[in-house]
């Protein structure tokens, strides 16, 4: 069996190892020290059960799970925390699994048995009502069983086309585009504070934006950096985007 210990503190996972070889000196250990890690680690070669931190630095370990659990075949996870009381009662009603650090012995091995694979529901709801800021840092796509995550920071826009979402991004100079499956309802609802609605199939990043560019037929076309094509923005969004831009 083949386990991912992530945590972002070097002595949190050899004390987690060191149990673990005490259990069953068999695992097949690998480590991680953020959620980023973890979904680079299980693309080389997918483990069976993640034991991972919660709170760790760039991608905590929720995100990492909501990415992870949209896998036609996602690992196991037991999250390891210590969240105060009042926070786990999320992890409880939700069913999901977690240990409370210092990690006991007999627990770990508990739940090592008993452990199961979350669904992306679940991870939501346990995201909302533990943390302050449930948007993610990144969003994922999967490529041929593989996830490829994309920084937030480096997305252009988004546009919905039929039933897809594209997400165009930015990476080593070039602009890249790939499927996913979040709905752009969902995409604004979220990233509101970053995107902006400019058409009923089109969300652009705010920061991005160059120029309008109105043609003779009256269609209105939004330039953003570095994209050699515009992008349509419907009449009843044309207002808000100039009251944006002048703001």
């Amino acid at each position: 069996m083949k386990i991912i210990i992530a945590d972002d503190e070097p002595l949190a996972r050899e004390r987690l190892a060191h149990l673990m070889t005490e259990i069953n000196d068999q695992y097949m250990l690998e480590f991680a020290r953020n959620g980023l890690d973890v979904i680079e680690q299980f693309n080389k070669s997918s483990a069976d059960i993640i034991l991972m931190d919660i709170r760790m630095p760039g991608m905590d370990g929720l995100e990492a799970a909501r990415h992870l659990a949209e896998l036609d075949e996602p690992p196991a996870i037991i999250f390891t925390t210590a969240y105060d009381e009042y926070a786990l009662d999320a992890f409880k009603s939700e069913a999901v699994d977690y240990l409370l650090k210092p990690i006991r012995k007999e627990l770990l091995d508990k739940a090592l048995k008993k452990c199961s694979k979350l669904n992306k529901l679940q991870l939501e709801r346990v995201t909302l009502q533990t943390q302050e800021s449930p948007k993610r840092t990144h969003i994922a796509a999967q490529i041929r069983g593989n996830i490829l995550m994309i920084d937030v920071d480096d997305i252009a826009c988004f546009q919905a086309d039929h039933k897809y979402t594209t997400v165009q991004y930015y990476k080593n100079n070039l602009i890249k585009e790939t499927i996913i499956e979040d709905t752009l309802k969902s995409l604004e609802q979220e990233f509101s504070d970053e995107f902006l609605r400019i058409h009923r199939n089109s969300l652009i990043r705010k920061q991005k934006i160059e120029s309008l560019e109105k043609l003779q037929d009256g269609h209105v076309f939004v330039l953003l950096k570095d994209m050699p094509n515009g992008i349509e923005v419907s009449r009843r969004h044309v207002a808000e985007l100039r009251r944006w831009l002048k703001s």
